[in-house]
């Protein structure tokens, strides 16, 4: 008998399938057993980047980068980068806040997850205070406006990581599915706009950024491996049906 031919397709169509899940806003199986070693991949690349932080005050990548981004001339798109960088300190609470509430509304699973999405927030300021990097000084970069705090991971990359994320998982069940390539293209766009808008103001280094882009999507990968049953029903039913468990 000869031998079947393989199919060359074979080895890609996990991850495909494992990519379409989460597209869809619904991980399967499928995606679960790709969403932990990812996880675990990005964490791991997260840790590489903040070791080289902690060895040098700037990476030789940072300054060229820095520069280039603020020689370059954005046009009308500085008009979003700058609502992005206004949208700092308690402004980027309410507008969090707002949105993991709006989630509850929208749909119970969908607001879990963003809730919990949400303390990639608070790890980011936890790591802030170890790492206590300060941000760019004037005389390398040009500051467009003085920040206070530190600089390492960058809050803004986390906090429209992660929200950018979550608002997509959320809403991708519920719209058609030639609509959600749309939903997650704008997703990646508010995430770039955001990391070129923080570098453009001065008020971070690339490695402040790309520290905080792998965590957002370093914990949002977790979120979404963790399996669906250890998650609150997106109805009330499942609070009724506990309760009567429990009695």
């Amino acid at each position: 008998m000869s031998a079947q031919p393989k199919d060359a397709s074979a080895p890609l169509a996990e991850p495909k399938q494992a990519a379409a899940e989460v597209i869809a806003g619904r991980p399967g199986p499928t995606a679960r057993r790709w969403l932990g070693p990812t996880t675990l991949v990005v964490f791991i690349l997260f840790a590489i980047d903040t070791f080289l932080v902690v060895q040098n005050d700037v990476l030789p990548f940072d300054v060229p980068i820095a520069r280039f981004i603020q020689s370059f001339n954005w046009g009308p798109i500085v008009y979003p980068m700058e609502l992005i960088n206004a949208s700092a300190g308690i402004w980027q609470v309410l507008l969090g806040l707002v949105a993991v509430v709006a989630l509850f509304i929208f749909e119970r699973r969908a607001g879990w997850l963003m809730l919990i999405g949400s303390i990639s927030s608070l790890l980011d300021n936890l790591i802030k205070l170890v790492i206590s990097r300060q941000r760019p000084p004037a005389d390398l970069v040009h500051v467009l406006s003085p920040t206070t705090g530190f600089s390492y991971p960058s809050g803004h990359a986390v906090f429209f990581t992660w929200m950018a994320f979550m608002i997509a998982v959320a809403i991708a069940p519920k719209i058609r599915p030639a609509f959600r390539p749309v939903l997650w293209i704008f997703a990646m766009i508010v995430i770039v706009l955001t990391c070129i808008a923080r570098v453009w103001a001065g008020a971070h280094w690339p490695s402040d950024v790309l520290g905080g882009v792998l965590l957002g999507v370093g914990w949002s990968a977790f979120v979404l491996w963790l399996p669906e049953r250890w998650l609150p029903s997106p109805s009330f039913r499942w609070f009724r049906g506990r309760t009567r468990a429990t009695t």
